[in-house]
């Protein structure tokens, strides 16, 4: 019995699957998605206190002036609309992490349908929760690198539930506006923001145990050209003409309630020096190649940011 309600589980799960709408479940599946309350594995408890507490209060720095870089207003909505017209929110973040200055930002605090995004946490939680487990992180590697939902599929499901692992996630890396999915089955509409993802990235680069962000990076620096749904993923930053390193992990979905997402964030630059963030949504029943194709110019137009 419990393995047939697995597998109904995974079988109503999506994020970036298809270019079409993912069906939703026929039932909720409350017994597989976990309480809020759901507490932190013991080998958790080790992490020094100040870790917790600095990536609770985190905050955004106060852009600073920088007569190299061009100037911060860059209307990221006309940018994607020159693109694909029909688009309806765009939201972007560039933060240098060496200075600490957030270079450009619009509708940073946005909401967003985070598709193939929650990935990065769903990854972090399973390898916190299974330290020196070489299937875990082989697995988690391929999930990032290829943009695997079966493999997602499989871990959202486990260790507690999807809502757990984004309560524990939202703890641990200090989110403030990530919230589960209304559909606990479907762990692409999960609802993020530009801010958010910031976080998610700071927490990897500089907060994660070494094991967990080699594993990570590993599999965002070595996204393959075409996700395991055949979908092609180097659109946005890695498509931009960018001559910098980039590690990269994308998002594109259909929530089955309008919105088509379509995203592309990662770290760029020697030593990881630039965060970029670039959130898009468009409305749902059109191919993803449009909305893909807006994303890269968008990625483009905050190249010059990047110096």
């Amino acid at each position: 019995m419990a393995a047939v309600a697995l597998a109904a589980a995974v079988a109503g799960l999506s994020g970036c699957a298809t270019p079409q709408a993912s069906s939703q479940p026929t039932q909720e599946i409350p017994i597989l998605t976990g309480s809020p309350d759901t507490p932190a594995p013991p080998e958790w408890s080790g992490m020094p206190s100040n870790q917790l507490s600095a990536a609770g209060s985190a905050t955004t720095p106060a852009a600073a002036s920088n007569p190299g870089r061009p100037a911060r207003s860059l209307n990221l909505d006309e940018v994607v609309r020159r693109v694909a017209r029909t688009e309806k929110a765009a939201a972007v973040v560039v933060k240098d992490r060496t200075s600490g200055d957030v270079l450009l930002s619009e509708k940073a605090d946005r909401s967003f349908y985070a598709g193939s995004l929650v990935k990065l946490m769903v990854g972090v939680d399973a390898l916190m929760r299974h330290p020196g487990d070489s299937r875990v992180a082989q697995e988690i590697t391929y999930m990032i690198k290829r943009s695997d939902d079966s493999t997602c599929n499989k871990y959202w499901v486990s260790e507690g539930g999807g809502v757990a692992i984004l309560s524990r996630m939202r703890q641990q890396m200090g989110l403030r506006a990530t919230k589960a999915p209304a559909d606990p089955g479907q762990w692409g509409n999960t609802v993020i923001t530009a801010n958010d993802m910031v976080r998610v990235y700071e927490y990897i680069v500089d907060k994660a145990p070494a094991a967990v962000r080699t594993v990570i990076l590993d599999g965002m620096s070595g996204a393959t050209e075409y996700g395991s749904d055949g979908v092609r993923q180097w659109f946005g930053i890695p498509s931009s003409g960018t001559k910098h390193q980039w590690a990269v992990k994308q998002g594109w979905t259909t929530s089955g309630n309008g919105q088509m997402s379509v995203h592309s964030t990662g770290l760029v630059g020697k030593n990881w020096q630039y965060v970029v963030i670039l959130l898009t949504e468009h409305p749902e029943g059109q191919k993803f190649e449009v909305p893909m194709r807006s994303v890269t110019a968008a990625a483009a137009a905050v190249a010059p940011y990047l110096t």
